[in-house]
């Protein structure tokens, strides 16, 4: 599976993702944050780029990697509060869904994300749900919600609506709760905590990306506005899991609906009827996954997994309407991890032990089919299959061509040394960068805080070049760009074909080239 996902951009993407450009840039250094993200996701990437270099197709793999890691976690939670059967068909629902597998090709935060995030429910339903619950279930806990936040802050998130659940269900009256929570906490902490000493002594960096990103702003009207098409655009990245849903549900047997009624009817009350005061959590784990004839899911269960599978998608969506934050549709990426569970334990269709064999046959294959079209056909799409159709995307930029060029540009100037480093925005100069030797540099917007990497009086000291990119809707946009290209000594634009149909699209850009300080620096006239 990780490989039917992450082959495909390797022959079909010219140019990978932004986030995977960063990504590969930002691990030239370990550090305990960085401008933009908490550093776990940079950690990752680094190992690899020490064993594997600097290579597109490992954030390609460690993307889908992370997204399959995710469903594995998810396929052992769920054979602990589901039937066996119905562990199954949850896990091959969140393969359907589009963050945790189609996406996980862009490697960045949220991706990798998915992995922790999916231990974190896994190891709180352990908590909080299970009466044997043990000390290393709240350990793990506090190490996974301690590896999300070393992902990214929006496990806060999740770590919110765990406590909405708490003091929904009356279990913060605990005293075993407490305690297991301040374990957690304790490890969470210890996890962290290396980063959060990190962003409190560097809040202009990580700090103040996350509070810029959710200013609020925007007229009432358009918050509603971006409530409907944020939940339209959910609603398409979960579609084939929702068909496979619905499907379901319109071919069950007749009188299968009012069957799974009966039984979660009898699951609620063998979650309520044991007068201890913390519902099915009294019983034996054996008999809370038994009742109702071997498919009930306790009440317990239900209700944890409905706040696991709408409370953060819900939190998040009511946040946004009253403060008018524009959304960004991967911030949803870790929000459904739970939502399969929970269908497969309360829609009627999906009791999954009634099914026969042609059913689940059926399932499957339609299941391979959408893997394999799908890894397919998305990176055909994104990449050199868009070259017929005149059209662009990041996928088909031909930044081979394009560092080609710039080489040449260098070359032309300074014929004695080669190109120290290049000046331009994240994905469009760092795809190209990728394409060069690997000792050229990029100076992320020609901004010190984007590139530590940078030596200080580098620029001035060794030259290099600066690349602004000004073909829509992909134009470089860094604020420092248009300095940086006013301190070179030669200026000049070029242009490449980015789709194949001819008369389509061009890559339009404009460079410069900053000699190094031994050499006279005379402006000329460069086109």
């Amino acid at each position: 599976m990780v490989l039917l996902w992450a082959l495909p951009p390797v022959f079909f993407y010219q140019s990978p993702p932004w986030d995977n450009v960063e990504e590969l840039f930002w691990a030239q250094r370990f550090q305990l944050g960085y401008y933009k993200h908490p550093p776990l996701p940079t950690w990752i990437m680094g190992v690899l780029v020490r064993l594997a270099g600097p290579q597109p197709w490992i954030t390609y793999l460690a993307g889908v990697a992370c997204g399959a890691g995710a469903l594995y976690l998810l396929w052992r939670w769920a054979r602990e509060c589901l039937p066996p059967q119905r562990a199954v068909l949850a896990v091959v629902l969140a393969s359907l869904a589009a963050y945790h597998l189609q996406r996980t090709t862009i490697f960045n935060h949220n991706t990798v994300q998915l992995l922790p995030l999916a231990g974190y429910w896994w190891m709180l339903w352990r908590a909080f749900c299970r009466p044997d619950a043990r000390t290393r279930d709240w350990v793990g806990l506090g190490v996974f919600a301690g590896l999300a936040l070393l992902t990214k802050y929006s496990a806060v998130v999740q770590f919110a609506v765990a406590g909405l659940l708490l003091m929904q269900d009356g279990r913060w009256r605990e005293a075993r709760i407490w305690r297991g929570l301040a374990l957690a906490a304790a490890v969470g902490l210890a996890v962290a905590s290396p980063h959060l000493w990190w962003a409190l002594t560097h809040s202009d960096q990580a700090l103040s990306y996350a509070a810029a990103s959710v200013q609020g702003h925007g007229h009432r009207h358009h918050r509603v506005l971006q409530l409907r098409q944020q939940l339209g655009m959910q609603v398409g990245r979960l579609l084939p899991m929702l068909v496979v849903v619905a499907l379901a549900w319109l071919l069950r047997p007749r009188g299968q609906g009012r069957a799974a009624a009966s039984d979660a009817g009898s699951g609620s009350g063998s979650g309520s009827g044991s007068g201890s005061g913390s519902g099915s959590a009294s019983l034996p784990s054996s008999t809370r996954l038994t009742q109702g004839g071997g498919g009930a899911v306790s009440a317990i269960d239900r209700r944890f997994l409905a706040f696991a599978g709408f409370g953060p998608l819900v939190l998040v969506l009511a946040g946004l309407t009253l403060t008018g934050t524009k959304a960004h549709g991967h911030w949803f990426t870790t929000f459904f991890l739970a939502l399969p569970l929970w269908l497969a334990a309360v829609v009627p269709g999906l009791e999954a032990e009634r099914w026969s064999r042609r059913r689940w046959q059926g399932l499957l294959g339609a299941a391979a089919i959408f893997h394999v079209a799908g890894s397919l056909g998305t990176a055909w799409a994104e990449g050199r299959g868009v070259e017929r159709h005149g059209h662009i995307t990041r996928g088909s930029l031909p930044s081979a061509q394009v560092a080609e060029r710039i080489d040449a540009i260098w070359q032309a100037h300074v014929p004695d040394r080669p190109l120290p480093m290049v000046v331009g925005d994240t994905w469009f100069a760092g795809a190209a960068v990728l394409h060069l030797n690997p000792s050229v540099q990029l100076w992320i917007d020609g901004e010190d805080r984007t590139s530590p990497w940078i030596a200080p009086g580098a620029w001035a000291r060794d030259g290099g070049m600066v690349v602004v990119l000004d073909t829509r809707p992909f134009q470089s946009e860094g604020p420092l760009l248009e300095a940086r290209l006013a301190e070179t000594d030669c200026r000049g634009s070029f242009t490449l074909p980015w789709s194949g149909r001819p008369g389509s699209r061009d890559v339009v850009v404009r460079w410069g080239v900053r000699l190094p300080a031994e050499q006279a620096r005379q402006p000329r006239d460069c086109q």
